[in-house]
């Protein structure tokens, strides 16, 4: 149930909700590959929006951050609102998950899953199909070698990003 105060965000918090998406968005700028498959660590922000903001404003947060992103920096074939919803359902994920909760590996395992299965392996390659055309049991096999390999570095990483929040004690 998502309370007043979960909507209430105060100043101090919107000035945290723009440095956590300004890192995101630097962290996105480290990325390789192509436009079909490409590697991040943009991931780690999605995290934190989660984590420190929930799934409300997490997926805010993401949505703000692909847009600022697109904004500044552009985007390969133009902007596209699909990769939008995909940036706001990944802090999402990662808002019901770790929101106010013990950091926990079932946690990180699951939620990370969830994000590889229904935000990479299904939006992101809908929206490949849709935005370039590709056939999509085409671009679904040049993207799950990745969706296989990269999660499981992903919550390697996750664990010590969220052991390295969870010590910060912030109030909301």
């Amino acid at each position: 149930m998502i309370s007043k105060r979960t909507l209430k965000l105060e100043l101090r918090d919107l000035i945290l909700l723009g440095v956590v998406i300004a890192i995101k968005i630097i962290l996105h700028r480290f990325s390789i590959g192509t436009a079909v498959v490409h590697v991040s660590l943009d991931f780690i922000g999605s995290v934190m929006l989660g984590f420190i903001f929930g799934p409300v404003w997490g997926g805010v947060g993401g949505a703000i951050g692909d847009l600022v992103s697109s904004a500044i920096f552009g985007n390969q074939g133009g902007y596209f609102i699909g990769f939008t919803l995909s940036a706001m359902v990944g802090p999402l994920i990662y808002g019901l998950f770790f929101y106010q909760r013990p950091v926990k590996i079932w946690r990180i395992i699951l939620s990370t899953l969830l994000v590889t299965i229904i935000v990479n392996v299904g939006l992101n390659t809908l929206w490949v199909h849709v935005l370039y055309g590709l056939n999509f049991n085409a671009a679904l096999v040049q993207r799950l070698p990745k969706e296989l390999i990269v999660p499981w570095i992903q919550m390697f990483v996750i664990y010590f990003v969220l052991q390295a929040l969870s010590r910060v004690k912030m109030k909301r």
